[in-house]
């Protein structure tokens, strides 16, 4: 079936090139139809407090946040004109300014900040507004979540095609170096750029994707399929030097290809797909855009490459020239002799990474690390509210139970320091419209006769005093109008609007922890019971902090599900493909063994993980790197299998596996190291970095413990697989 499956792709080549073609042309077009979500609170699972209070206070609310604008060397008039303005705003719920804290002195600067609590429109357009809003206001500056989700689309779309084109380079530079032809690395990039275009034109079947797997998608399939072409490529020129027919050399080396590049995939997709069951939803999303990505590639390579070749096999034929040597035969020999100190060393190594990495700090929070949110934290230090949402109510009852749980959140302590800085409701901001006035308080407000205002409290069914806010709520009746009425009844609207919902009523509290302290648990566990004490379960809470929260709670038991998932997944395709548990165990730990050594590094150098860097790396790490252990044990299999002791098995496997392995490997080091120091958006360069560290250890390991491993395990492994003679 695979010769008659490769006879026909080699026969209708030219139909089928057309039809990629088309495919690639129609996919561009598409790929501006894809939405991008930034907003990875999407990602949280639904039975999550975020996202179960994100609902309720959209429902309750609106879709409010907060902006911050810093001015610099505005004076007190400017301000009052910005405040104004901005009042005047239909996106601004409103817009405040406290003159004793939200003043900066840095040398001959002054420094300004308005808060402005959005009411739900479309923030990231306001912020677009708001950056030319005051043009003779000077230097200012727009921060906060909708800012800075701004500034990171811009960032992708202006840092992304670079990295890419670099990236580009890079890959052309190594592959001149490993290639028998100087046009094949053409062939390998058109091929393979064919399926980059499909895959991101292909990201619209989605109802959106996050921009974190949409600026790296392209560039990861890049470096995690390239190994793919490279194997047909090499297997073509062996044939084509033996049969000397360059169609019957294609035919061959696809049909000897199918079962190695798709079970090289495969391994690949499987740890992709671990992915899938992460409680983090973004992991699906960045999973199966991956694996599709993947999958598409390795179509491309049965599919485009075979045509492409034989339409310039004579050009390629002429570039031909004598690949660089890599010495495999040298290294190997050094493993021989040494084999037993190079396990023991490396072994040491991989224990003591298993043993640090146990005491990583992760980080659950992450972004943009330029922009104006940056330089507005530094001086007037990073915000991170929280909204609880507590049942609503206007009886002094529900505002006594407020006043009572406001003060139990300011008392809480972790480690002896209070964690919470403020609280801000209605008992707190709007306590003027909770004071009990007097008919002589009203009458000295208004300028009426003390008289007249009792009969007014009697026709309302007023007592002695009345709450401010259901005395500004009458006013209208005996036309109790005056400057200091009309201040209240405005501040009271207002805080209406922030604080009172249908059902529920908002709080919002300041903490003095940031994302990243690792007391934060336990200040978040701290509200919840303040909370539980006055409201039972009936309360919510949201913002960064939770939110934060909530990802660390999930990502601990994503940790270990998306780890077993791989490693099970990863070893069933391998045990298959050998026929055997000793090699499959013997590679798996191999590269899980790198993982561990890339996470020490990270506890030696004191870098907290992010969690998603994390998770994703492992994936493709597991499922991509152990490519190069099945390739290379393989080989060593089959040199024995044809009857080489085990010192020459050696040297023939490294010498025919090194290529190969240094090539696709040097690749993904160096992609992802581009990315980790090209982007400056958090989230994506920390992928990058971790992924290029991981890489790097795993190829190191593939080359030196695993042949030293298989020498010594050799009466144990040799002849445990099929005795075909391998080429790579």
């Amino acid at each position: 079936m695979k010769r008659r499956l490769a006879e026909k792709i080699v026969k209708y080549r030219i139909p089928i090139l057309v039809f990629m073609l088309l495919l690639a042309v129609a996919s561009a077009l598409c790929i501006n139809k894809t939405k991008i979500n930034y907003d990875l609170t999407r990602y949280l699972s639904d039975d999550t407090m975020t996202k179960r209070a994100l609902n309720v206070m959209e429902r309750e609310f609106g879709s409010s946040e907060q902006i911050r604008l810093m001015l610099s060397d505005a004076d007190d008039e400017t301000l009052q004109k910005c405040l104004a303005l901005l009042n005047g705003r239909p996106e601004v719920l409103a817009a405040t300014h406290d003159p004793e804290k939200d003043i900066r002195q840095e040398g001959e600067t002054r420094l300004s900040l308005i808060t402005l609590t959005l009411n739900e429109c479309d923030s990231t357009t306001f912020v677009k507004e708001l950056r030319q809003l005051f043009p003779d206001a000077g230097r200012y500056y727009v921060g906060g979540s909708a800012a800075a989700e701004l500034d990171a689309q811009n960032s992708v779309g202006e840092e992304m095609p670079l990295v890419m084109l670099i990236a580009v380079a890079v890959v052309l530079a190594v592959l001149l170096l490993t290639s028998h032809s100087w046009l094949e690395p053409a062939v390998i990039l058109f091929t393979l750029g064919i399926s980059i275009v499909i895959n991101l034109g292909t990201h619209f079947i989605f109802s959106d994707v996050s921009f974190i797997t949409f600026a790296v998608s392209a560039i990861l399939q890049l470096a995690l399929s390239i190994d793919y072409a490279i194997m047909l490529l090499h297997t073509y020129n062996s044939l084509r030097d033996e049969l000397r027919d360059s169609v019957q050399a294609m035919t061959g080396a696809l049909e000897e290809c199918f079962m190695r590049i798709f079970s090289s995939a495969l391994t690949t997709v499987a740890g992709l797909l671990s992915l899938l069951f992460m409680s983090f939803t973004i992991g699906f999303d960045i999973g199966l855009a991956l694996s599709k990505g993947i999958m598409i590639s390795m179509l491309s390579v049965f599919t485009v490459m075979p045509a492409v070749t034989l339409i310039f096999d004579k050009p390629l034929s002429r570039a031909r020239h004598k690949p660089l040597s890599f010495g495999g035969d040298r290294l190997a020999r050094v493993i021989y002799r040494y084999r037993r100190p190079v396990c023991a060393v490396l072994l040491i190594a991989v224990a003591a990474g298993a043993v640090l990495q146990n005491f990583n700090v992760y980080t659950f929070s992450g972004g943009y690390e330029k922009g104006d949110s940056l330089e507005i934290d530094r001086v007037f230090g990073k915000t991170s509210p929280l909204a609880l949402l507590i049942p609503g109510g206007y009886e002094d009852s529900d505002y006594d139970t407020q006043r009572a749980l406001a003060d139990s959140l300011m008392s809480i302590e972790v480690d002896g320091t209070r964690v919470v800085s403020s609280v801000t409701a209605m008992v707190t901001t709007g306590s003027e419209a909770l004071k009990y006035c007097t008919a002589a308080n009203v009458a000295a407000l208004t300028g009426l006769p003390e008289w007249q205002v009792n009969i007014f409290f009697a026709m309302q069914g007023f007592k002695d005093s009345v709450r401010a806010d259901r005395l500004i709520e009458a006013a209208d009746s005996l036309n109790l109008q005056s400057d200091t009425t009309d201040v209240l009844r405005d501040a009271l609207n207002q805080a209406n609007a922030a604080f009172h919902g249908e059902h529920y009523d908002r709080m919002i509290v300041e903490l003095t922890l940031s994302e990243e302290d690792e007391r934060l648990d336990e200040a978040i566990e701290g509200i919840l019971a303040a909370l539980e004490k006055y409201y039972d379960d009936d309360f919510y809470v949201t913002g960064m902090l939770m939110s934060t929260y909530d990802i660390g709670n999930a990502f601990r038991g994503d940790l270990l599900k998306v780890n077993l998932i791989t490693f099970l997944a990863i070893f069933f395709i391998v045990a298959l493909s050998f026929r055997s548990a000793r090699v499959p165990l013997i590679l798996v730990f191999v590269i899980e063994g790198s993982i561990w050594i890339s996470m020490g590094i990270s506890r030696v150098l004191g870098s907290p993980v992010f969690f998603i860097s994390y998770l994703i790396c492992v994936s493709i790490q597991m499922g991509a790197c152990i490519d190069y252990a099945i390739l290379l044990s393989a080989q060593y299999i089959s040199e024995r299998a044809a009857g080489h002791d085990v010192k020459r098995a050696l040297e023939e496997t490294l010498s025919r596996a090194l290529p190969t392995v240094l090539t696709s490997g040097v690749i993904l080091v160096t992609a992802g190291y581009i990315i980790g120091k090209m982007c400056s958006v958090f989230y994506i360069s920390d992928i990058g970095l971790l992924l290029s560290r991981g890489a790097l250890i795993s190829v190191i390991l593939v080359l030196t413990l695993l042949p030293a491993l298989l020498a010594i395990f050799d009466k144990r492994i040799s002849g445990r697989v099929p005795k075909q003679r391998q080429q790579y």
